[in-house]
């Protein structure tokens, strides 16, 4: 077996010896030793390196996202929660963090601060996972991620994440190679078990708002702040005391109740993933709902639609919610 001497480049014979039994060499021309390391043991060592995270409320998604990864030598850890994703950053400090932007405990975002904050995960690379909520509106990436290095939509995640981690953890893709008709069936097949996960988890079981209840109706309400649900609230002072108190959000355990805490997050955490500058202008000033009133209102709606009277009625997860992240904000920014 031919090799180089790394130190002086001097070529010379060797017997490789057994295969579970890595050897250590002396150059006879500088002395330098060195570790026989073979090709395969290389290559698998390198891969084995990369450490990935995957942060999403729902299990079935984690699992679909696992499933595109099967084929490649990474080591993941699997997340449910915010709180959750953050601990295990510090405890393994991946090499790539996939984090929704609507975990509960802790939005996505206020990990990806977290982490960035961190001089021990510096090299942490993050990608955030985007839960869009309206596909018409928000066309466009973000103008900020918060300190992560790179966003990925869920339908792109099946033929898009691979090359990304590889680029974010090595600074570069592995080659391109046209997929074959296998890769491409497994690909459409998870993109239709991402999508449906997406469906289960803002979808309510229970039926849409009353046909009583119209657009224009919820749009006008959304707009009267003595009538609306959460958007009654002033930015630097509590609700009135008149107010009726909704049931305890963490008291409700029913699908519907579960589904509908997770869209409301959906909801907050588009609107503050792709309006930082404003986000943080409205935390400042006391101005959050005026400067936001267009995608509040849009979001509002949406959320009458998915969510049915009932739930409506006896929560308010859409504004405990944007409670949430201006008080976290306002903690953040000392303001």
């Amino acid at each position: 077996m031919l090799i180089v001497c790394p130190n002086c480049k001097k070529r010379f014979n060797v017997d490789p010896g057994t295969p579970d039994q890595p050897k250590k060499l002396r150059c006879s021309n500088c002395r330098a030793v060195f570790r026989l390391v073979r090709k395969g043991e290389r290559s698998e060592g390198a891969k084995a390196k990369l450490k990935v995270v995957i942060a999403n409320e729902s299990a079935a998604f984690c699992q679909a996202v696992e499933k595109v990864l099967a084929h490649e030598s990474f080591q993941l850890f699997l997340c449910t929660d915010g709180k959750e994703a953050l601990e295990t950053v510090q405890q393994v400090t991946p090499d790539v963090l996939l984090l929704d932007v609507a975990l509960p405990t802790m939005f996505g975002f206020e990990v990806c601060e977290r982490v960035r904050q961190d001089p021990a995960l510096a090299n942490v690379k993050i990608v955030l996972i985007a839960s869009i909520y309206d596909k018409t509106r928000y066309k466009r990436s973000p103008n900020s991620l918060y300190g992560a290095d790179d966003y990925i939509e869920k339908h792109h995640i099946p033929d898009s994440l691979v090359p990304m981690i590889y680029r974010l953890a090595s600074g570069s893709e592995p080659q391109a190679q046209s997929p074959t008709e296998n890769e491409l069936a497994e690909q459409e097949e998870t993109r239709s078990e991402i999508r449906q996960c997406e469906v289960e988890e803002t979808s309510t079981v229970e039926a849409a708002a009353p046909a009583a209840e119209p657009a224009a109706a919820a749009a006008v309400a959304a707009v009267q702040p003595d009538q609306s649900d959460w958007s009654d609230l002033s930015d630097s002072a509590p609700a009135p005391a008149a107010a009726p108190s909704p049931a305890p959000a963490s008291a409700e355990t029913t699908p519907e109740h579960v589904k509908a805490r997770r869209l409301a997050r959906i909801i907050v955490s588009d609107i503050v993933l792709y309006n930082q500058a404003k986000v943080e202008q409205g935390v400042r000033e006391g101005t959050f709902h005026q400067l936001l009133a267009d995608d509040i209102r849009e979001g509002e709606n949406l959320y009458r639609q998915r969510v049915s009277q009932q739930v409506r009625d006896t929560t308010s997860f859409l504004k405990e919610a944007f409670e949430e992240v201006i008080a976290k904000k306002r903690a953040e920014l000392n303001a």
